[in-house]
């Protein structure tokens, strides 16, 4: 075994123990543990990788490795690629978690990348229970933004998903749209059967393109879509992007506010018009719930500016299996308004929905 296993074994061993390297603090905590392993295994386990510390590297292969080392080491980091779409479109990916718990898809909404889930994503409360993965939309963040016509078909959209489906090897996701993102479920149930996926999350959710934008886009929102697609004034260009950011949130912490402020400004102006002036036929949406009861939850902040919420729900009218949440307090980045609440709900709703399917 080479040296950087063995230190990641000792790393583990510390992580697993409670005691932080730079503290020398250590506390035995079943947390990193859950329930299938008890503190007797703990022990013993701990005992075996003493030992090979002790007596060095030498002959430790990587399966006993990969035995000795706490599953929460090996499976909770962060992992970020670029996979190929269809059309041969970079698209840029991440997971996070355990690939046995059920899996949920983000997709982030206007002019924004998946950076938007941050707060999500670093929770150890979700990454507990739900298989996180999350994606930047062509065109957004570190994917391409290919910026001619055709790329922009639902197929294209449908397809790069289908491809962070094929290569993180998920299984029947959930797929939780935020904002315009949840036009992009639409288009993966144009091309897809119900059966694909094994719910929708809708939060403060456009359902799909078209005049539905003019219904569910609040004025304060809608105002400031000219200005972010015009290329002639720099000043009322940066002037909208602003205020479009902060429709989201009155107080987001600084550098995240400047983090999604950047995912706006690195978007070309035609990438920008292609996106607001593409249209989706909702049949295949509509047919999943209407008519196959595929399960929807819409979650909604009070406080939301950019979104209305009735014009939300009409879009999907005669939805049979849907459960909707309002939030009270929450603006339209709803986990950063009040994160405990909506991950109770969030987690909650897919713990039931799974156990149904």
């Amino acid at each position: 075994m080479s040296t950087w296993p063995f230190c990641k074994l000792v790393l583990a061993l510390f992580l697993s123990d409670g005691i932080h390297p730079s503290s020398g603090v250590s506390s035995i905590s079943c947390h990193h543990f859950g329930s299938r392993e008890s503190l007797f295994s703990h022990r013993r386990r701990r005992l075996h990788v003493w030992y090979i510390c002790l007596t060095g590297p030498r002959g430790v292969d990587n399966q006993t490795l990969t035995a000795l080392t706490p599953q929460p080491f090996l499976s909770a980091a962060m992992s970020g690629r670029v996979v190929k779409s269809a059309d041969g479109t970079d698209i840029y990916a991440e997971a996070v978690g355990h690939s046995s718990n059920p899996a949920v898809v983000f997709i982030h909404g206007f002019s924004m990348s998946s950076i938007a889930f941050d707060a999500i994503f670093s929770d150890p409360k979700w990454i507990a229970n739900v298989y996180l993965v999350r994606y930047d939309v062509r065109g957004h963040g570190r994917s391409g933004r290919p910026t001619d016509e055709a790329s922009w078909e639902s197929k294209r959209l449908a397809q790069d998903f289908d491809a962070v489906v094929e290569d993180f090897t998920l299984k029947r996701p959930f797929v939780l749209g935020w904002s315009l993102g949840a036009t992009f479920i639409t288009d993966i149930l144009s091309f897809k059967p119900h059966t694909y996926i094994s719910g929708i999350i809708y939060v403060g959710a456009l359902p799909y393109m078209g005049p539905t934008l003019a219904k569910v886009g609040s004025p304060a929102c809608l105002v400031n879509l000219p200005p972010l697609t015009q290329t002639t004034n720099v000043d009322d260009y940066q002037a909208a992007a602003i205020a479009f950011v902060e429709l989201g949130h009155a107080s987001l912490p600084y550098t995240f506010y400047l983090a999604c402020l950047g995912s706006s400004m690195i978007q070309h102006r035609e990438i920008t018009v292609r996106l607001l002036s593409r249209t989706q036929d909702p049949t295949g949406l509509l047919a999943a719930g209407r008519d196959a009861g595929l399960p929807m939850l819409a979650i909604h902040g009070a406080k939301d500016r950019i979104i209305v919420r009735d014009e939300t729900l009409k879009a999907v009218e005669g939805w049979k299996n849907l459960t909707v949440v309002d939030i009270d307090d929450a603006e339209h980045f709803i986990w950063i308004s009040q994160p405990e609440r909506f991950r109770e709900e969030v987690l909650k709703w897919v713990t039931s929905t799974t156990s149904f399917t």
